[in-house]
Formats: C-alpha cells, sequence, structure tokens
C-alpha cells in the first residue's frame, strides 16, 4: 500500500482528519499524520524528518523552509482570526473585547510565539494595539502566559481537547486569545466570544506546500484545492478570503 505523510498545523486537524477520510475511499493508501504548531514541524523538517506534505498557518515557515528544501509546489489553502474568549459569565457581560483584554486584573493565555504561528499573530495584534493605544501592546506582552504552543509548554492539552476550553475550564487563565474557527466546536461549551474591532482584525493564511513529487502526493495535494476540501474548511470555520 502507498503512504503518505502530512505535517500539519494542530488547528487544521479536524479539517484534515475529514479530508483524509474521504480521500481514502477513493485511493488506497495509509496516511500518517504529524500534527503540531507549525513552527515545531518546520523545526522537524529542517532536521530531516521525512514529510509528503507540510500545512502551516501561516506562510513564514514554509517561506523559510524554502531556503533548505525543494518545495514542488504551494496554496494558500484558507484564511482564520484570531478571538477572545472567556468564560461565559456576568463578569463579561456588556463589556467590549479590548475592555476585557486591557483588563490588568484578569489572567491572559496565549500560544508561543516562533514555536506556533497562533503566538507570532497574537504577537502582532499587540502591535497594532500598541500603535493605537501606547503601552497597551507593551504591557500586554507582559501579561501574557504562552501556556501552550511550545515544545515545553506550562499546560498540555490532552489529544483531542481544544486549548482555550482546556485552559479556561481548568483555571489556568481568564481569558484566552486564539484562533476563531474553534467557536463551531466550541458553542455548547459555556464559553464566551469576544470578536476585535475590524482595524485589529488579525488575518491568519493558512498555506500547504508539496514536499515530494510523486503520484500520491500529487493527487492529496490537487484534494486540498478542490471545491469539497473548500467545502469542509468553510464547515469547520474557515474562511475563504
Amino acid at each position: 500500500m502507498l503512504n503518505l505523510t502530512i505535517f500539519s498545523a494542530g488547528s487544521f486537524r479536524h479539517v484534515l482528519n475529514e479530508l483524509v477520510t474521504i480521500f481514502k475511499q477513493k485511493n488506497p493508501v495509509e496516511v500518517h499524520l504529524h500534527l503540531a504548531p507549525a513552527g515545531l514541524l518546520r523545526q522537524r523538517l529542517e532536521a530531516d524528518e521525512y514529510c509528503d506534505i507540510f500545512i502551516s498557518a501561516n506562510l513564514q515557515n514554509i517561506n523559510i523552509l524554502s531556503a533548505t528544501k525543494c518545495i514542488y509546489n504551494q496554496q494558500i489553502l484558507a484564511f482564520n482570526q484570531l478571538i477572545l474568549t472567556t468564560l461565559n459569565t456576568e463578569h463579561y457581560q456588556h463589556r467590549d473585547t479590548l475592555d476585557i483584554l486591557f483588563d490588568e486584573s484578569l489572567r491572559l493565555a496565549t500560544s508561543t510565539p516562533i514555536a506556533d504561528p497562533c503566538g507570532d499573530y497574537t504577537w502582532h495584534l499587540f502591535e497594532l494595539l500598541e500603535q493605537a493605544y501606547p503601552v497597551s501592546g507593551s504591557l500586554l506582552k507582559q501579561r501574557a502566559m504562552p501556556l501552550v504552543g511550545g515544545e515545553n509548554s506550562a499546560v498540555v492539552i490532552p489529544k483531542g481537547e481544544i486549548a482555550s476550553k482546556y485552559v479556561l475550564q481548568n483555571n489556568h487563565a481568564d481569558m484566552m486569545i486564539g484562533y476563531a474557527n474553534y467557536m463551531c466546536k466550541l458553542a455548547n461549551e459555556n464559553l464566551r466570544f469576544h470578536h476585535f474591532p475590524p482595524e485589529f482584525n488579525i488575518k491568519a493564511t493558512y498555506s500547504a506546500a508539496q514536499l515530494s513529487e510523486n503520484v500520491i502526493t500529487r493527487l492529496f495535494f490537487q484534494f486540498l484545492m478542490s471545491d469539497t476540501a473548500k467545502r469542509i474548511m468553510y464547515q469547520h470555520g474557515f474562511l475563504a478570503e
């Protein structure tokens, strides 16, 4: 049987699991999925681990990888946004997102910059806020607790759990900045989602790189671009633009 090895950003796992199931119905292939923060996956690829397709939550990891690895094809798959999540309690009712974010009495959890694109996007958000509200971005960087997404993160998220849910419901923090696509998975988990104003709306770009040249890799890469794949991505909360 043919083999296909995919390294993918963990935030894309629900989409990828569904896509792999559909693909295997028509193609006899053994798929090996490695799910982790894209920055950590890139480091493994730079250390010469084998991979056919690399899916990153940003373009930067693929661009860096292209300096040392042959990339046969590269495509943007979908987009995502950041969102602030809290428990669904009265304390957060009738408050706007920035009021909550700037509240220094609240513990702020984030992902880890460099290791995880979500952390990079969050730090970019802080820099935008710094321009509009001087000192605020610097304070947020000081307050932020990068609890997840690193090689040796302080909080280990159990397999199958979503980081924001686990962190908040286990009292590791009071609020967390993460990806908005998870809202559809967390709709009934007693959480409240706070959208950032449009001028601070960070767009996350999910991209795929084809790292080997064989029939099954090409077929799956093409499948990632299909209307079926796009529909599934959007069903899981990802955006077309």
